[in-house]
C-alpha cells in the first residue's frame, strides 16, 4: 500500500513531467485514493503539501488544478502590507471573520490537528475605492487567543500577534503568477482569468506555525524588485 510520501512524490513527478499539464484538473480525491489504495485523508495530506508548494491550486466547487512547471528563484522580500495601508487613501475592509474548527486542509497548513480552534480572516485592501489586495488568513487560536472585533481590523496582524506575546521568528513565503478565479476576480473587479500575483505566507514562532495567509495582488498595480551584490 502506498503511503503519504510516495503519493506526494508520485503526484509531484506527474506535475513536473507534464503528465498533469498546467491548468489541467487532477483526478478527484476518491479516484486518487482508489488508485493508491489509501484513505482520502492520506491523499488530502499530499494534495495539501503540493498546494503549499505552489504545484496545485484548489478551486472551491470545481476541483484541484495543476499550476504548471515553475522555475523557482531564491530569496526575495515583500514589504509589510501595513506600510501600504497607512499611505494616503489606502484602507482596509474586513469581509469576514470567524472562529472555527480546523478542517484537515487547514490543520495541514498550520501543522495542527483537525478540529483545533482557528481564526479565519478575509479582508480586502483598497486604494480609494479601487480594490488592490485580497487577504485570506488562518490563525492558530492556541497561540494568539481570542480576538475582538476591533482587532480583526488591525492594519498589521503581525503587530497584533506580538502585542499578545507571540514572538515571530521566521516567515516562509512563495510568490507566483496566477489567473484569477471567479471569487477573487469579482472582489478585485477584474475579468475572470486576469493575471495576478499570489503570495502565500506562513509565520512561525520557533517551530510552531502561527499563521498561514494567501494574498492576491493586482498585477497591474504591483511590481516587485530586488538588488543583490555579485
Amino acid at each position: 500500500m502506498a503511503k503519504y510520501p510516495q503519493i506526494y512524490q508520485t503526484i509531484k513527478r506527474r506535475l513536473l513531467s507534464g503528465t498533469y499539464a498546467g491548468g489541467q484538473a487532477l483526478p478527484s480525491e476518491p479516484q486518487l485514493a482508489a488508485e493508491f489504495g489509501v484513505s482520502r485523508m492520506t491523499v488530502r495530506r499530499a494534495i495539501d503539501e503540493l498546494e503549499r508548494g505552489g504545484y496545485l491550486q484548489r478551486v472551491q466547487g470545481a476541483g484541484t488544478y495543476a499550476t504548471g512547471s515553475r522555475f523557482r528563484q531564491g530569496k526575495f522580500e515583500v514589504r509589510p502590507f501595513r506600510e501600504w495601508t497607512r499611505q494616503g487613501e489606502h484602507r482596509l475592509k474586513v469581509l469576514r471573520s470567524l472562529t472555527l474548527e480546523a478542517t484537515p486542509e487547514i490543520a495541514s497548513v498550520l501543522a495542527s490537528k483537525p478540529g483545533a480552534t482557528v481564526h479565519f480572516l478575509h479582508r480586502l485592501r483598497l486604494a480609494g475605492d479601487e480594490p488592490q489586495i485580497i487577504e485570506k488568513r488562518y490563525l492558530n487560536a492556541a497561540l494568539c487567543g481570542t480576538l475582538t472585533e476591533e482587532e480583526w481590523g488591525a492594519d498589521s496582524v503581525h503587530e497584533l500577534l506580538m502585542a499578545r506575546g507571540v514572538t515571530i521568528t521566521r516567515l516562509e513565503q512563495n510568490l507566483e503568477a496566477v489567473n484569477l478565479q471567479p471569487e477573487e476576480a469579482e472582489l478585485l473587479r477584474l475579468p475572470v482569468g486576469a493575471a495576478a500575483f499570489l503570495l502565500r505566507r506562513t509565520t512561525y514562532q520557533g517551530e510552531q506555525r502561527v499563521s498561514y495567509a494567501n494574498y492576491w495582488l493586482r498585477s497591474d498595480r504591483h511590481a516587485f524588485q530586488d538588488s543583490f551584490d555579485l
